[in-house]
């Protein structure tokens, strides 16, 4: 889906010349709509949506909304950034599990004594990213000879999304060099106990060595006594109009407790020294990627990373801020360039020179020591509401896919889809990633995969009477190829979900003023608007996160399922096999054993159509 192809190009200089996001014809995005919603709605559902979307396709409120968007493109680059922004940052609900992205990687491997060492080398590489950013020599990434937009690099480090009533902001303090100053700092919090670490060499702007950044982080772990239990990353855990109330008392105690803040909030990124190993069970550890003790993480911040006594590495992120393959790429990167064994540097006694880390204390009152208390207690509440599992298919990957001339992530949608029906006897509204990234600070579009081309072929493979294989051959197809060109036109900009998100922000706009208010138009209210996956209903919520290298998953993550019944896959290809990453709500109607399962089910039922017979 991506690569990255290293140019001489820097990191940004290609930005001015992406092309503006576009605004799709309003007839272009109802017969969209329309098309999709028929492969989950009764025909006469169907004829109802048809006239509610043709009556305003040819409204005066149609027109009104369409022109009002179509200025606005002409005088926003991306039209849809700044309200794309503010649909993360109105959720009210805690980042964790709600909204965040959790992830453990693969590659990393249990070492005895070893967390300094991990830690150290982790936050070398992943520094070294910030470095390259900085110099504008992390390589442009690009798909199929198109340049991507490259702001969500940008936005990775010395990020914060702080808490607002009624709504959060984000914050972002990296600058480039050619912009200016930047924050030179990472914050590491030992046992509760919080370190400011400057990683620059002064003399000559570099960042500091791996032995260095050991040596820092071993006087750390020395001289952090227990203070998990009153720790205020607690905080951020909770309900975001908690923690802006909780925050704004924090800063009314005493000043130093706002340079502290200041300086997490602007640090380049948060780690935790852990006192508990991590341990190999991937189902343990996919589970804890988004949530493990309360104090890990400082929500917050895009990036966020957990290392454990066994020098077992986890990585969570704000989702709002960039999109997860972000995360991930630079996750990947730094994973495979860590050392996989214990080691020290040369001196690391007291004739070792480094510079000293500086503690940072935060002053509490008791409103403040029973805020946590309580946090404590929700966020272990909070951890009973979801699942998470690993699953690892070996029966064929991309290159079986590409001798049949099919993108294997179509396959992965059609098998997801196939376990939903076969697990609940019923079609699924699903959600698949489209990245938009080749237009302006573009993010993603909503691939609506249950096609009627999907649903006619999954009926023939599943119902009892028998059909043809040739005649399923030809169904097969037809869905690939309904698929694929949804695909194509969300990355080009031509899809529907963003388009009539954008006329409903467009309307509430307009009912602010002075003049009457509008109603909205009857299909986005329709019962089976929502049903039908609007406002984000998908049973299914999926996106594809990169391929394999060397048949090693590498990183695998996830954010939590859309809706209370649903499901959240993300996954990765390699040649021969296929991880998913996949989540559900406990307490609901779903079954994630049971998905999970049929999902390798769904895979095997799919392999006899992959035959050189199917062209790109």
């Amino acid at each position: 889906m991506f690569f990255q192809k290293k140019e001489k190009m820097s990191t940004f200089s290609r930005q001015d010349q992406l092309p503006s996001l576009p605004v799709p014809s309003l007839v272009e995005t109802l017969e969209k709509y329309i098309d999709s919603a028929s492969a989950l709605v009764t025909p006469e559902e169907k004829k109802r949506i048809e006239k509610e979307a043709h009556d305003f396709q040819h409204s005066d409120l149609g027109n009104q909304l369409q022109s009002a968007l179509e200025n606005r493109a002409k005088n926003h680059k991306n039209w849809l950034e700044d309200w794309w922004y503010n649909v993360y940052t109105e959720i009210r609900e805690p980042l964790a599990p709600f909204v965040s992205f959790g992830a453990l990687n693969t590659v990393y491997n249990c070492v005895d004594g070893g967390q300094v060492s991990r830690a150290a080398d982790v936050l070398y590489h992943w520094l070294s990213v910030w470095d390259k950013i900085r110099h504008g020599k992390w390589p442009v990434t690009s798909s199929r000879g198109v340049t991507w937009d490259m702001d969500q690099f940008h936005h990775l480090f010395s990020s914060n999304r702080t808490p607002q009533k009624p709504r959060d902001t984000m914050d972002r303090y990296f600058k480039t060099k050619e912009e200016g100053e930047t924050p030179t700092h990472v914050i590491i919090c030992c046992n509760g106990c919080f370190w400011k670490l400057n990683i620059l060499n002064e003399d000559d702007d570099t960042i500091k060595t791996s032995d260095e950044l050991y040596n820092m982080l071993k006087f750390v772990r020395d001289n952090s006594p227990d203070e998990s239990v009153g720790c205020v990353s607690k905080l951020t855990t909770t309900h975001r109009d908690v923690w802006t109330t909780n925050r704004d008392e924090l800063l009314r105690v005493c000043d130093p407790n706002m340079v502290a803040l200041k300086a997490v909030e602007t640090s380049i990124l948060f780690m935790s020294l852990v006192p508990k190993n991590g341990g190999n069970d991937q189902k343990k550890l996919i589970s804890n990627a988004l949530q493990d003790e309360s104090w890990f993480v400082w929500q917050d911040k895009s990036v966020s990373i957990t290392v454990y006594e066994d020098a077992q590495v986890m990585v969570q992120g704000d989702h709002s801020n960039i999109d997860a393959i972000v995360l991930l790429q630079v996750g990947d990167y730094a994973a495979s360039r860590v050392r996989k064994q214990l080691w020290h540097p040369q001196k690391t006694g007291s004739d070792a020179h480094f510079e000293f880390p500086e503690r940072l204390s935060f002053e509490l009152n008791e409103h403040l020591k029973h805020a946590i208390s309580q946090a404590d207690v929700d966020f272990y509440k909070s951890k009973q509401l979801y699942r998470a599992r690993p699953v690892h298919f070996h029966g064929y990957g991309n290159d079986l896919c590409r001798t049949a001339k099919v993108y294997t992530d179509t396959v992965v949608q059609l098998a997801l889809q196939l376990a939903f029906l076969k697990t609940h006897g019923s079609f699924a509204p699903i959600y698949e990633t489209a990245s938009t990234r080749k237009f302006f600070h573009g993010r993603t579009e909503t691939v609506r995969g249950c096609t009627q081309q999907f649903v006619r072929f999954a009926k023939a493979l599943t119902e009892d009477q028998k059909t043809e294989k040739e005649d399923l051959k030809k169904l097969f197809d037809a869905a690939i190829n309904a698929h694929n060109q949804f695909m194509a036109d969300c990355m080009d900009g031509r899809g529907f979900d963003r388009h009539l998100m954008g006329l409903k922000q467009t309307l509430t706009i307009m009912n602010k003023g002075c003049g009457p208010k509008r109603a909205a138009p009857a299909f986005l209210t329709d019962d089976t608007w929502k049903r039908t996956g609007g406002d984000g209903n998908f049973l299914l919520s999926t996106s594809f996160i990169g391929y394999m290298d060397n048949e090693v998953p590498g990183a695998m993550g996830y954010v939590a399922a859309m809706r209370p019944d649903g499901y959240g896959c993300f996954y990765r290809i390699g040649k021969r096999r296929i991880t998913f990453s996949v989540s559900d709500w406990a307490a609901s109607r779903s079954n994630i054993d049971a998905f999970c399962g049929n999902i390798l089910w769904a895979l095997d039922a799919l392999s006899p159509f992959l035959t050189p017979a199917q062209k790109l």
